[in-house]
């Protein structure tokens, strides 16, 4: 993606950074201004036009934050990037309560420098929320038992509030363990009809041959085993919510009576030619691309616009890196408590991985590695504790040095791919390689 030409405002007290910062930028084709103090950065604010500020938050005299909270009050339409060499919870939560909307951790590479400009400056899809004069309008928000305080999670609950209160048919795509159920259980559970049935079902985990059955329902005699009149999760959620997890594992059957539910609002118990009318709202997930599907002919056409009527999209977290932080300190006092280590705390270091690592496996991920850290580690969780596959991630050979480096890679490979239900294109997309080298590495 070429960026367009833009005013970048680049702040910090180390010299050499500035030169470096200056050089990747040129080389995005960007108008660079330096600064190396606050003061400075506030002079060339009130005379030139800026259209991103990137600044340290460790500085002699007034520091970064400072000149975060100062822009966001004389210029909020300016979005803000923090770089910085000293990661922490506190720093990054601070930083986008502030106004920043993105937290990128020295040292980094020009590639992932670009990318964090591209979200702030050219992909934020809520840009015009983040820029508020209101600071508050980006702090640490819980809703419908999710947490968050990225951009896209003020989006999400947006979205939420304009979808909870009526029965519109909703698709919610996502990655796995980006919390699409907690997303579905925030619109009923936050919405007008949350005293009545929120019913979930897994179209992956039954059966293709029970699935319509434990759907529909069936009378006695409907077919081998049928030894009574049994109702359906549709009869069970009358009223109230349907959530279809998976839903692209639905077979054809299954998914013309699905499409028969959604245009005539009614059902027909297997085994019966009796009509039952039903009123519930009907919300589906999926992790595979629906579209793609239709394509190919494994999805119907029709019923993915029936159920595309509201459309929502869960973040990777490596999308949004802001809440890591946040949902890292969450998870250390939730298992700290559980596990009985309450004073559990994070290395400067460690914390640095685990801010960079690219969390193939998602919110799920970090929330299955830090319960593995507090049990396995001591008080103070330390680079010697974390995977290997997360010690690469440093690039300094200190920490490279338990294997060797094609080891590592295949190790992370094999991550990548067991956190993605080993879909290759999926993995390859993450990895940014091709189908053919993924087979290649995975061969050798």
């Amino acid at each position: 993606m070429k960026l367009r030409k833009e005013n970048i405002l680049i702040v910090d007290d180390d010299y050499d950074m500035l030169e470096l910062l200056q050089r990747n930028l040129k080389m995005f084709d960007f108008h660079v201004y330096k600064a190396s103090s606050v003061i400075e950065a506030i002079e060339i604010l009130k005379s030139s036009t800026v259209d991103l500020v990137i600044t340290d938050l460790q500085m002699p005299g007034i520091n970064g934050l400072e000149l975060i909270k100062f822009t966001q009050e004389h210029f909020p339409e300016i979005p803000k990037l923090v770089v910085t060499g000293y990661p922490s919870v506190d720093s990054a939560v601070t930083s986008v309560k502030s106004g920043a909307l993105d937290y990128l951790v020295k040292p980094f590479k020009s590639e992932e420098l670009k990318d964090a400009i591209e979200h702030v400056l050219l992909g934020g899809p809520v840009s015009k929320k983040a820029k508020k004069t209101d600071a508050e309008s980006v702090e640490v928000t819980h809703y419908g038992g999710m947490v968050g305080c990225s951009p896209e999670f003020i989006n999400l609950i947006d979205v939420i509030e304009r979808v909870k209160n009526n029965r519109a048919t909703i698709l919610i795509q996502g990655e796995s363990g980006t919390g699409k159920e907690l997303v579905a259980r925030a619109i009923h559970y936050e919405g007008a009809f949350a005293s009545k049935p929120f019913i979930v079902v897994n179209c992956g985990a039954i059966p293709e041959n029970l699935l319509e059955s434990e759907l529909f329902g069936y009378v006695k005699g409907a077919f081998t085993g049928a030894n009574e009149t049994r109702t359906g999760f549709f009869q069970a959620a009358d009223g109230g919510t349907i959530f279809l997890d998976e839903i692209g594992n639905a077979s054809m059957s299954v998914q013309a009576r699905l499409l028969r539910v959604l245009q005539e609002k009614e059902i027909t118990m297997l085994g019966s030619s009796a009509v039952q009318k039903i009123n519930v709202r009907v919300i589906a997930a999926t992790n595979s691309d629906l579209f793609v599907m239709v394509g190919k002919g494994l999805f119907r056409e029709d019923l993915y616009y029936r159920l595309n009527v509201v459309d929502i999209h869960t973040t990777a977290l490596r999308d949004k890196k802001s809440d890591i932080p946040l949902l890292i300190d969450i998870f250390l006092k939730r298992y700290g408590q559980e596990y009985g280590k309450p004073d559990t705390v994070i290395s400067k270091d460690a914390m640095l991985l685990l801010f960079r690592h690219s969390w193939p496996g998602n919110v799920r991920e970090l929330e299955n590695v830090i319960q593995r850290l507090i049990i396995m580690s001591d008080t103070t969780i330390n680079i010697t504790d974390l995977p290997d596959y997360f010690k690469y991630t440093l690039g300094n050979e200190n920490y490279t040095s338990y294997k060797s480096l094609k080891e590592i890679e295949r190790d992370y490979i094999l991550k990548v791919l067991s956190e993605n239900d080993n879909n290759k294109t999926k993995a390859a997309k993450i990895l940014q390689i091709d189908r053919k080298t993924l087979r290649l590495k995975l061969s050798e």
